[in-house]
């Protein structure tokens, strides 16, 4: 009997070590996306845990970008962070200082042994996410930069070609006159997401330096350079526009995408990503147009910049080898042809990966979906500049709502077009010292 029961107590042990071993490992990812394009997201974690039993990925939505990235660094100082972190662009300055905290996922797919070229992503992605050796901090996934939509029928009303969209500020600010001397629309133009795309797109589209050490990238120290004519132009062509509803303010984030899908408004410069959107709710015919540029500056139109969001790997003491390899297969899968293309094509998204890219122009999409390929070749057809890559600023969330506060006070007509853009230097650099402290 003693002999049995060894036995059995012997059988019993080594079923549950096989049982423990083939527990699936957990991952984690924080993700920053919600409605239909966050569904995917998840769905996509589903996808990969039926495709193998080794791990298990689960997608959580932790609150917005900025939410997102406090809830992360503090759950990395108590030890247990997620494993990886959809980021905005503009919080790319912010985790690269989250010193210990981050592993350049270039690192993640060498410790895993698994083939990673960074050259497989279009180079837009590569020089905002890049370091100077080549390899990646974070994986492009959600890419995006800045457009302009326009509602055709809108255009037809006011006797503007529907085929032509205005390409350059003036020929914008014409258009958006003779909408309204029609009455064509309510509004000529709106804006979502001011600071990103009249700051950060606007001054890609035309090579304006941001800040100094390369707009940041070169490390702490950096100082904001943005009380140029340029900006203060683009401000006071705002705050002119806006006497005669030639352009109406929409508010700081995604809002006036509304006024654009109620026909309220008949241009838009909104994200890329923002298609989706405007496809299934507008009722009317529009197109796709690249970010406008003001003419006269040499070399213009520059490509503009990367928005969107990437994927960050945190470090943690305690975890594994066997993790990491988990963390490098899901960001494999994530940039799998199969994964990109269905991503792109049902978001609106940029396929971030050069195949993507190919496969979805090979089998035709974009040819079927006039106006779906201008954000990719606004990207990778646009001039290439000095300051074309993107900005590494620390706290530029909060710096995005300084921005935000002195163009408001322009508009209001509280302070003129060249007064905001010198009180949003000043504050921004302010911040940017006290992050710096914050830093060391």
């Amino acid at each position: 009997m003693s002999f049995k029961r060894t036995l059995m107590a012997c059988t019993v042990a080594i079923a549950g070590a096989a049982m423990a071993q083939q527990a699936p490992t957990e991952i984690q990812m924080w993700m920053g996306l919600t409605g239909p394009s966050g569904e995917l997201l998840s769905r996509f974690g589903d996808d990969f845990n039926k495709s193998q039993n080794e791990y298990r990925v689960v997608v959580s939505f932790k609150g917005q970008y900025p939410e997102q990235r406090a809830a992360a660094v503090a759950a990395f100082r108590a030890g247990n962070p997620p494993h990886i972190m959809q980021m905005f662009d503009a919080g790319s300055g912010d985790m690269i200082q989250a010193r210990g905290a981050i592993l350049p996922v270039s690192d993640v797919f060498k410790r895993a042994n698994i083939r990673f070229d960074p050259a497989d992503f279009i180079a837009p992605a590569r020089g905002y996410y890049g370091l100077p050796n080549g390899d990646l901090l974070s994986m492009p996934f959600n890419v995006s930069t800045a457009v302009l939509f326009y509602n055709k029928d809108a255009f037809r009303k006011a006797g503007l070609n529907p085929e032509q969209p205005p390409r350059t500020w003036p020929e914008v600010i014409e258009a958006a006159g003779k909408i309204r001397s029609t009455n064509a629309a309510a509004c000529g133009f709106t804006t979502t997401w001011l600071a990103w795309i009249m700051l950060e797109q606007f001054s890609s589209r035309h090579n304006l330096q941001m800040g100094t050490l390369s707009n940041g990238r070169g490390g702490l120290g950096t100082s904001l350079t943005v009380s140029n004519p340029m900006n203060v132009r683009m401000v006071q062509t705002l705050v002119d526009m806006q006497k005669d509803k030639r352009f109406d303010y929409g508010g700081r984030s995604n809002d006036a995408a509304a006024k654009f899908i109620s026909g309220e408004c008949a241009m838009l410069t909104q994200s890329s990503g923002g298609l989706g959107a405007i496809a299934r709710d507008a009722k009317f015919e529009f197109g796709t147009a690249q970010l406008p540029y003001w003419p006269d500056v040499e070399g213009a139109p520059y490509a503009t910049t990367i928005g969107g969001a990437s994927l960050w790997v945190f470090n943690a003491p305690n975890r594994s080898d066997h993790e990491f390899r988990g963390v490098a297969k899901f960001l494999d899968y994530l940039r799998s042809d199969k994964v990109m293309t269905e991503w792109a094509k049902t978001t609106g998204f940029l396929p971030a990966t050069n195949s993507a890219f190919k496969a979805m122009k090979d089998e035709g999409f974009f040819a079927q979906n006039p106006g779906r390929d201008v954000p990719i070749l606004s990207l990778i057809e646009g001039a290439k500049g000095e300051h074309t890559n993107g900005y590494r600023f620390g706290r530029w969330t909060e710096i995005r709502d300084i921005y935000h506060e002195e163009v408001e006070r322009a508009l209001q007509g509280r302070q003129t077009a060249a007064q905001a853009m010198v009180n949003f230097e000043r504050r921004g650099n302010a911040l940017l010292r006290a992050f710096e402290r914050s830093a060391n």
